[in-house]
């Protein structure tokens, strides 16, 4: 094997490492994606109708309200970052490689178990609900 091709494989076995032993806090993590959200998709609060304390709840805390409004601002704000699909499903591929301590695993067990959830608003609530709870990786 080439020296270049051994380089190529330890450099991503050390990503992979430092990817899965990141000391990104939980805080950290919803302040840059609350960031984020404010500044490329403001369209998500106006369009749903939130009420704005159901957000600020939902990024200083997790805090998911039982609130059709809220289910559909969380469905436009992954659906704007292209994290789930039109009917709500998970893009897979994407929320894995942009959603910090997000692996296959959790995105295969969550989709399942919101499969049969009618409406796009209540499968994505559901399986955000599901990624964010699952083995307590952020609560």
């Amino acid at each position: 094997m080439s020296i270049l091709k051994e380089l190529l494989i330890i450099s991503a076995a050390i990503s992979a490492v430092f990817a899965f032993s990141s000391n990104r806090t939980t805080r950290l993590i919803l302040d840059e994606w609350r960031e984020r959200t404010k500044q490329e998709h403001p369209e998500c609060l106006k369009s749903t109708g939130v009420k704005e304390e159901y957000v600020n709840q939902y990024w200083e805390s997790l805090q998911m309200t039982d609130d059709e409004n809220f289910k559909c601002y969380l469905w436009c704000v992954f659906k704007a970052f292209k994290l789930i699909s039109n009917d709500g499903s998970a893009n897979e591929e994407i929320m894995v490689q942009k959603m910090d301590r997000v692996t296959t695993d959790i995105v295969d067990f969550c989709s399942a178990k919101v499969d049969t959830t009618t409406g796009k608003c209540d499968r994505a609530y559901e399986l955000i609900y599901c990624c964010l709870h699952y083995r307590h990786i952020y609560l």
